[in-house]
């Protein structure tokens, strides 16, 4: 019996220091296959065209000098297959380069420029990739429509223009984060991008973006619906037979969550969120939009909506975050809004709402300011009751009335600019070049003026004789 427990211990015991010696990334040839020459010598080539230092003005690339680059930093390789799988050089590099099986790419927090180069669309094995924080411009290339399988795409805080491409929502299904915060899109919200069933963060705030939104909301499966959802966006690369044992890539993002920007990592498939603020959004809010259930925050401040807040708000049991000021909303505050009990920041300042608060768990307990510059509103937590508080009388018209009346006016100041100038300037050509309407024309100014000045005189001449004529003796009373 103490043999037979002795021999399981020893079994577990090599077990153990089996996966140990797995664990261990020796870059021995016997050990691993090397990484692919032709992929070890374009990453050479690459390092030459990088600045690479860390804090401290060490280079950051030093590693890269042995036979086998499995050690060296910010790469990592499958060492089954010897492909390149992941690059990771956050705030280190100023360039860039193509592998066919890598998956995850992360250029963020640099000082790139121009284009973003159509090659990426080459990386069909791509599930991350990150330009946050750089300086490029222009429109999207197409071919990133290629890269069908990225879950985390993340091109914020650059200078890209255009319209939000189509084929976003249509090759690029399987997106779970999607951020084109602070760029410069504009145009229309493609209703194609209700196509991203899996989508649980969609940023889209800071920018140019117009028209009204899609009524299609509810296609996202995963804010509409109780699914298990992963604590974590992340990555495997399969380095060992044993699937537990693989290295993970876990992707991070900047959010603006209650108002601070917070970096999230660890949690960060567990938030569900939309950000369309600061845009130029208009219309009402579609219906459709109540239908996601599981949403935690919904951001659309700072925006052109009108009409009112839908009554079934209070579907969104798990909101806890809501900003809808600055914008255009007329009429109560919904009642429903009283039952979310997990809502934690509420913002609906800057509006034209009215009525009484509805009273319930939740709406009192919020600071004034979040109901600030809604004249009409009343009840706690603005004022004690709603006897002297009068509905302002507040003309709300069409939007497709606002828009013929600006574009008339528009059309109005410029046709009145562009005659002014022509009739001034026609005007003052054909007095400067021909003689006779200028002398024309100055003895017209001077006929004026002694007409002017004769009729003055002569309006002065009898109002003096009237004012002569008035009885200037006052009889003394006895």
């Amino acid at each position: 019996m103490m043999s037979s427990k002795r021999s399981h211990k020893l079994l577990l015991l090599h077990f153990a220091i089996f996966c140990l010696l797995l664990l261990q990334e020796n870059c021995t040839e016997a050990n691993v296959i090397l990484c692919k020459e032709s992929e070890r010598k374009t990453l050479l080539e690459f390092k030459q065209s990088l600045q690479a230092v860390d804090s401290s003005g060490n280079d950051v690339l030093s590693s890269w000098k042995s036979k086998e680059c499995c050690g060296w930093v910010g790469v990592s390789y499958n060492n089954l297959t010897g492909y390149v799988e992941k690059l990771d050089f956050r705030s280190k590099f100023k360039d860039v380069a193509e592998f066919v099986r890598l998956k995850v790419l992360n250029l963020a927090d640099n000082s790139l420029s121009g284009p973003v180069p159509s090659s990426l669309g080459s990386l069909a094995s791509l599930e991350m990739l990150s330009l946050r924080g750089n300086k490029f411009s222009g429109e999207l290339p197409s071919s990133l429509h290629n890269c069908k399988m990225l879950k985390f795409l993340d091109l914020s805080n650059n200078e890209l223009s255009g319209e939000i491409p189509k084929w976003i929502g249509q090759s690029l299904s399987s997106l779970v984060f999607l951020s084109l915060r602070r760029n410069q899109f504009k145009g229309k919200m493609p209703h194609q991008l209700c196509g991203l069933k899996y989508v649980q963060i969609l940023d889209l705030s800071l920018n140019n973006i117009s028209g009204s939104l899609p009524s299609c909301f509810n296609n996202f499966t995963s804010m509409a619906q109780k699914l298990s959802l992963d604590q974590r966006i992340e990555h495997v690369f399969r380095k060992f037979f044993v699937i537990p044992f693989d290295p993970k890539y876990v992707d991070e993002a900047l959010l603006t969550w209650k108002g601070t920007k917070q970096r999230y990592a660890k949690i960060l498939g567990l938030l569900l969120a939309i950000d369309l603020s600061c845009n130029k959004l208009t219309g009402e809010i579609p219906e459709e939009l109540t239908n996601l259930q599981q949403l935690i925050a919904l951001n659309l401040s700072r925006n052109s909506l009108i009409g009112k807040i839908p009554q079934k708000i209070g579907q969104l049991r798990q909101l806890e975050v809501l900003d809808l000021s600055r914008n255009k909303f007329s009429s109560n505050i919904p009642t429903s809004l009283s039952e979310l009990t997990f809502l934690s920041t509420l913002d609906l300042s800057y509006n034209y709402l009215s009525g009484k608060i509805p009273t319930g768990r939740q709406l009192q307990l919020f600071d004034p300011s979040s109901y600030s510059h809604n004249q009409g509103l009343c009840g706690p937590p603005v004022s004690p009751d709603c006897s002297m508080v009068e509905p302002p009388q507040v003309e709300h018209t069409r939007e497709g009335e606002e828009d013929s009346i600006n574009e008339f006016m528009k059309w109005f100041y410029t046709g009145t600019g562009l005659g002014f100038a022509v009739g001034f300037w026609g005007f003052c050509c054909v007095v400067f070049f021909k003689r006779s309407w200028r002398h024309s024309y100055y003895r017209f100014l001077d006929n004026t003026k002694d007409w002017l000045y004769v009729s003055f005189i002569l309006m002065k001449t009898r109002l003096m004789k009237r004012i002569k004529a008035l009885p200037t003796s006052c009889r003394r009373s006895g």
